[in-house]
């Protein structure tokens, strides 16, 4: 049983101890605009040295989130988990979620 227990300590604290290493690396990347539409919003950044293409309503793969790459548009981050997902929902509460939701 110990030598279960032990592997899975010494793995949980090494990613204990690396994720704020990540998540500092994570915030130094910045988002350069490269291109812009008609309307002056950005379709293109730059992160390092690669270019990517900015998501909308009609291209959603193969892009990155405006907020992530630190536009001031876009879909916001949940601040909080909204409840069960629909899959363990009963029937009747999906019902009821789906009529509150189309008001």
């Amino acid at each position: 049983m110990k030598k279960i227990i032990v592997p899975a300590l010494a793995a949980g604290v090494l990613v204990a101890a690396a994720a704020p290493a990540l998540a500092e690396h994570h915030e130094e990347m910045k988002a350069e605009v490269v291109e812009r539409n008609a309307k002056g919003k950005a379709t293109k950044v730059k992160v390092g040295e690669t270019v990517y293409a900015v998501c909308t309503p009609e291209m959603q793969d193969g892009c990155i989130n405006p907020r992530a790459a630190g536009l001031n548009f876009g879909n916001v981050p949940l601040d909080h988990w909204p409840g069960a997902p629909a899959s363990e929902l009963t029937p009747a509460e999906r019902m009821k979620k789906a009529e509150s939701a189309a008001e």
